[in-house]
């Protein structure tokens, strides 16, 4: 359940649309997965992330101007060995945490429990396919997907104590459409929600944070009737009680972003950042969202960060301004989530009782406690049109695909990969083109 400091956070913002009750902060800009449908690289990975003391004041200044939900993610969150640290500044202020991850294997069972102790109780794991060479191939690193699944394990079995939100974040496109039943069958079954991401493909000449330039991963207009045909399914899976998080807004607008179209979450083109939602560099700079970034930012930590946002300097200057105004809009899952709890009530209403449901332990339920591998098998077998997956793939997903499944020509990939991101400038700090996904070690 939300603490008091959240709940008083949401109610200021469904009276005053202003009570930035949802922040992002990007506590670190490294990862040591390549994933394919995320900039990190090209955003955050060569700034300096900000020592625990610094986000310790962090912490208080958002508590003192009114923040509810924090997101903690990355990059790699788990890479930070003060992570636990990181969680309890935030629950010391009476936040809440969410914690959001890969899966790597830096989630070690140590960190996870250290997590849950200092109060973590949401955590979301990216799962973008069951299919274990399609996973690894769209994270870009052999073998992160069997860290992911035993990550979820440890989660499962750590989380369990008091009642938890967990769930996948998936992102929605031509290489998993299809997957998304399967995939919410097996959400259910180990007690896990699931939150769709329709897929963010920018252009060279128009770079936008962390979106993808891989326009593998983007829709045909010969698909969007397909695209019709699974909103229609989602809604009617939600409906039967399958754990699918988002709100039918949120849906529908997705599939119609997925199309080229503007989101509709919108309404008359409000971008609700800073008011309602923004954020937080690793170095502590504000920014609106992850696709911006400002020159000369306030510093989340400093002492005027408090009296600068809410005399409304912040949202007055004029390159916030220009964003929120101009921008053509995302689809990054909470922003929309946040506008529509506030400014629709249906939505509120449907957030509002999964809320509770959460509250009451009635979101963790699960019919199977382990042996998360084989269950996926299993569920593989019930689903015999979608796998194997090369019976709906389309011929240029299925060819890069197969190479990444042979060992020799998957090396090549890479090479291909890192020569391309070196090409476009998207450079990472030194040292962390980690290629490779070690097993965990606990």
């Amino acid at each position: 359940m939300f603490s008091l400091q959240t709940y008083k956070s949401i109610v200021r913002a469904l009276i005053t649309k202003k009570s930035p009750y949802y922040i992002q902060f990007y506590i670190i800009g490294k990862c040591n997965l390549m994933c394919r449908q995320c900039n990190i690289v090209e955003t955050n990975s060569r700034i300096e992330a900000m020592p625990i003391e610094q986000i310790r004041e962090t912490a208080k200044n958002l508590r003192k101007i009114g923040a509810g939900i924090v997101l903690l993610t990355g990059g790699e969150p788990f890479m930070r060995h003060d992570l636990p640290e990181i969680v309890e500044a935030f629950t010391r202020e009476k936040l809440n945490v969410r914690l959001q991850t890969a899966g790597t294997h830096f989630a070690t069972e140590d960190k996870l429990r250290a997590c849950y102790e200092a109060g973590a109780r949401d955590i979301n794991v990216s799962v973008d396919s069951l299919d274990h060479n399609t996973f690894d191939y769209i994270n870009g690193v052999p073998g992160s997907s069997q860290n992911a699944f035993k990550t979820i394990e440890l989660i499962s079995t750590l989380f369990r104590k008091k009642s938890a939100i967990l769930s996948f974040g998936t992102v929605l496109s031509r290489f998993n459409y299809l997957e998304i039943p399967a995939i919410l069958e097996f959400a259910k079954r180990i007690g896990w929600h699931v939150s769709l991401v329709p897929v963010h493909i920018a252009g060279l000449d128009k770079p936008k944070g962390f979106r993808s330039y891989d326009t593998l991963f983007k829709f045909r207009q010969d698909q969007f009737d397909k695209l019709d045909t699974l909103k229609d399914e989602l809604l009617r899976m939600k409906a039967q009680g399958l754990p699918l998080f988002d709100s039918e807004w949120f849906l529908k607008s997705a599939i119609s972003f997925l199309k080229g179209n503007s989101p509709t979450w919108r309404k008359n083109g409000v971008c609700d950042s800073p008011n309602l939602y923004f954020a937080v560099r690793p170095n502590g700079d504000f920014t609106t969202c992850c696709d911006y970034t400002l020159k000369n930012p306030p510093k989340l930590f400093e002492s005027d960060f408090v009296s600068s946002y809410n005399s409304g300097a912040i949202e007055s200057r004029k390159d916030v301004q220009d964003i929120v105004k101009n921008c053509s809009g995302c689809h990054y899952g909470s922003y929309p989530e946040v506008t529509l709890s506030v400014r629709d009530p249906g939505t509120f209403v449907e957030r509002s009782l999964m809320v509770l449901r959460s509250g009451s332990g009635k979101l963790s339920q699960a019919s199977v406690q382990e042996n998360f591998l084989e269950e996926i098998d299993s569920i593989k077998k019930i689903f015999p049109k979608i796998y194997p997956k090369e019976q709906w793939l389309d011929q240029d997903l299925i060819s890069v695909l197969n190479q990444w499944r042979e060992s020799e020509s998957r090396k090549e990939l890479i090479k291909k990969d890192l020569a391309q991101r070196k090409e476009q400038g998207r450079v990472r700090g030194q040292g962390e083109d980690i290629i490779i996904s070690p097993e965990r070690k606990s």
